[in-house]
């Protein structure tokens, strides 16, 4: 059985993509709920089979998730019917630069790849550990999401392959298609976000950490980034160039709970594709923004 849950129809996209310990790879199933209580948790089991053992390259599992703005990944986890185990899914900080290429293409961007809505984010995972494997393994994984407050219905959809390089090379993004690949993909799985009373209301604490999409984007040569705590804690915002290198440290301090902002300005840096990442208390998101001198 292949892609399954086919639910209400939506005006928003979600697209998680994930990406297990095999090298040719099915999504035999889907578990999620159909609907979900804006600001609770969202939980998704994904199970997954490979057709080929994989017996030199201990390889990570790797996930991108491209979920509304207003959603965070809060937490992960796998288990597996042979050996492997079981294990974190934790945020890659690499944010999938090594399995999105080709051999001709190059560094692909996700963003681009699969159409990307102007209100929706990619966070990328991988596996703790990397392991070897035999064939005709299963993989159940499991994540969980901290919704937003916006409601809507939105359909989400999966795709599966291994943390190598150009693995886009081999991708079937047909969902009636069974074949096994080196990237599956299943999409149109729906939820339903309700009971949010954003706006209601004056001076109310945020619900969980959050770290918003920088405005203007592209920018130049200045922009300003929002970010939300729901708790007294230690807060870290850096930038990074697009090969990982650390360009400059905006916040790193106490920091009250509530909604707070910082202002970001590249005039003594090169144009380019710039990331920022936050971190606080456990939670770690990563997002992209272009500066254009």
């Amino acid at each position: 059985m292949k892609k399954i849950a086919t639910l209400k129809e939506s005006k928003m996209a979600i697209l998680f993509l994930i990406s297990l310990v095999s090298t040719a790879c099915l999504i035999e199933e889907v578990e999620q709920p159909t609907q979900v209580e804006a600001g609770e948790t969202f939980t998704t089991i994904v199970t997954v089979s490979n057709f080929q053992a994989e017996v030199t390259n201990a390889h990570h599992g790797a996930m991108a998730v491209m979920m509304p703005d207003d959603w965070t990944y809060t937490s992960g986890s796998y288990t597996t019917t042979d050996d492997v185990g079981s294990g974190e899914m934790l945020v890659d900080p690499d944010n999938g630069s090594v399995w999105l290429t080709g051999a001709n293409a190059g560094a692909i961007d996700i963003d681009t790849f699969f159409t990307t809505p102007d209100n929706m984010q990619w966070v990328c995972l991988l596996s703790d550990t990397g392991s070897l494997t035999e064939a005709g393994v299963y993989h159940e994984v499991t994540l969980n999401f901290g919704v937003g407050s916006t409601n809507g219905t939105y359909p989400i959809g999966y795709v599966v392959t291994v943390n190598s390089g150009n693995m886009m090379d081999y991708i079937n993004d047909d969902d009636a298609d069974d074949t096994y690949a080196g990237v599956d993909t299943s999409f149109n799985h729906m939820v339903e976000v309700v009971g949010s009373t954003a706006g209601i209301g004056e001076n109310k604490l945020p619900s969980k950490y959050q770290l918003s999409q920088n405005y203007p984007n592209p920018f130049n040569p200045e922009t300003t980034i929002d970010f939300r705590i729901d708790a007294d804690s230690h807060v870290n915002i850096s930038i990074f160039d697009i090969n990982g290198n650390f360009v400059q440290e905006l916040v790193n301090e106490w920091t009250e709970s509530g909604s707070h902002q910082v202002k970001f300005s590249g005039h003594s840096i090169p144009s380019g594709i710039y990331f920022y990442k936050m971190t606080s208390k456990g939670f770690t998101d990563i997002r992209k923004m272009t500066l254009i001198q």
